[in-house]
């Protein structure tokens, strides 16, 4: 299960706290993501699918679970439901749907997402993991049109490794830059959402062993979870990086400070994932 588990009503209040430093921590899959294909909205309730031909191979090789991601931002009037139907690891006939819609718990109420935020596609069985996609189907408005949604196979949560001592952690969005747009002397005249810079994220963390730790994933390609927990009592979202590749560097000090390996590191695509509410 990709998704932080549904919150009880009990639950509301602690998740719209604000959230410190230490509720988020870094986890790491050697696992890699891949992404089998991409929906393009066409029209009301029409959907284009096209699959990629090598993540297609990769999945039916090693499947994963399913995670559905905007590639752009979106405003709707209702929830969009997309539909999969392909076959489980054992080659039995599977079906689950992604249902973006706000969680229950939060004021914006509003179908408006931005790039990036992203929803399981939910098998009927909780758990099974997909081998194959044989069809894709997408109920929204039209004022979906043109929205992408871009599928991720993600390694199962069970296979990440925490990055322990953590001192910093920094990423990005990867959403549009805004762009200014000149007519005559006014310099933004028009704003215009603009390039989508190179997703980046930094981690510094203290070192307990070269042989452990951000050291050990240096140049590797990887997938990252951060883990956003409240009071190490609620679990409100969870942020995939997939693609994610870390170059790190040794930092010592002269004095009794411990020393820490800082890591600059890029990836390819972010889902975040929010904790659904009671009953979603």
């Amino acid at each position: 299960m990709l998704r932080p588990t549904a919150l009880t009503l009990a639950q509301y209040a602690l998740a719209t706290k604000p959230s410190l430093g230490y509720e988020q921590q870094l986890f790491i899959s050697t696992q890699q993501a891949v992404s089998p294909g991409m929906l393009l909205c066409v029209g009301a309730n029409s959907g284009i699918y096209t699959a990629s031909v090598s993540d297609t191979a990769m999945l039916f090789g090693a499947p994963q679970e399913l995670l559905c991601v905007l590639d752009t931002d979106i405003s709707d009037t209702a929830d969009i439901v997309i539909s999969v139907t392909g076959t489980d690891a054992s080659g039995a006939a599977l079906t689950g749907t992604a249902t973006f819609t706000p969680p229950a718990y939060v004021n914006e109420q509003a179908r408006v997402f931005p790039k990036g935020y992203a929803v399981e596609i939910v098998p009927t069985v909780d758990g099974k993991l997909w081998k194959t996609i044989t069809n894709v189907a997408i109920v929204a408005t039209g004022a979906a049109q043109f929205a992408q949604f871009k599928f991720l196979g993600l390694p199962s949560l069970t296979s990440y490794k925490k990055i322990g001592l953590k001192v910093s952690l920094e990423y990005d969005a990867k959403t549009p830059m805004p762009t200014a747009v000149q007519e005559g002397r006014d310099m933004g005249k028009y704003i215009k959402p603009g390039n989508i810079e190179v997703g980046t994220a930094s981690i510094t963390g203290k070192i307990a062993t070269q042989g452990d730790g951000i050291a050990r994933y240096n140049g590797v390609r990887v997938t990252g979870l951060i883990k956003e927990v409240k009071e190490d009592k609620v679990g409100t979202m969870n942020i995939f990086l997939a693609g994610l590749i870390l170059n790190a560097k040794v930092k010592t000090a002269e004095d009794q400070s411990p020393n820490t390996l800082e890591a600059s590191a890029m990836f390819e695509t972010l889902g975040f994932v929010m904790a659904p509410g009671l009953g979603q």
